[in-house]
């Protein structure tokens, strides 16, 4: 469903009441997107985790880093995060 602010505005209930039922709606201003409304996620249960395609796991616990890193002297943590966030 496509929906302008206008619209939106005047129909949020029904709109929200469509997304509640799965229905994605795209927001618009001058015909283009400019947001988009989806359902939310509900938390799965793991059995449904298991059952999705593409999703393995064979026991065990998982690996990880081998060793885990430092943090450099004379750096803040902050500036680090964003350093390695590039």
């Amino acid at each position: 469903m496509d929906a302008n602010i206008r619209e939106l505005k005047a129909n949020l209930s029904r709109v929200i009441r469509r997304v509640q039922a799965g229905e994605t709606v795209t927001v618009r201003i001058r015909q283009r997107a400019v947001a988009r409304i989806v359902p939310a996620v509900s938390k799965s249960d793991p059995d449904d985790l298991a059952h999705t395609p593409g999703v393995v796991w064979k026991g065990g616990k998982p690996a990880g880093l081998a060793r885990g890193e430092r943090l450099p002297k004379g750096i803040k943590l902050a500036n680090w995060v964003t350093e390695d966030r590039r």
